[in-house]
């Protein structure tokens, strides 16, 4: 009797170890995946950087469009954290054009928000 007491215990502890072991590498996708998300929008920021560097250009329609480039990286750099959460959130992929088409569609959202 003591034996199956034993041995019913034993499978109980090596149940619960068992079922935590998910969870634990769970925590440690997120949290690769959030850091492959900082990488892309600090990537995305470089590119909206180099392109605002395209504000002395003769063209007017450059000219705009290296301004908006210069806004997007300065909300891009300033809401990284928030972002990068909000992605998780909404189980964005870590992948450059899924994070791209995100990331613009919430500097549109706020954009249209102050005008």
């Amino acid at each position: 009797m003591r034996t199956k007491t034993t041995i019913l215990g034993f499978v109980i502890v090596l149940a619960a170890i068992l079922c935590q072991i998910p969870a634990q590498g769970s925590n440690t996708e997120t949290v690769t995946t959030k850091a492959r998300l900082e990488a892309l929008v600090d990537e995305y920021i470089a590119c909206c950087e180099a392109k605002s560097a395209l504000r002395g250009s003769r063209s007017e329609k450059i000219r705009h469009s290296a301004v908006r480039s210069c806004m997007k990286a300065d909300f891009y750099r300033y809401s990284k954290k928030e972002l990068v959460e909000l992605m998780l959130e909404n189980n964005i992929e870590p992948k450059a054009y899924k994070v791209r088409l995100f990331l613009n569609e919430r500097f549109n959202v706020i954009l249209q928000a102050k005008e």
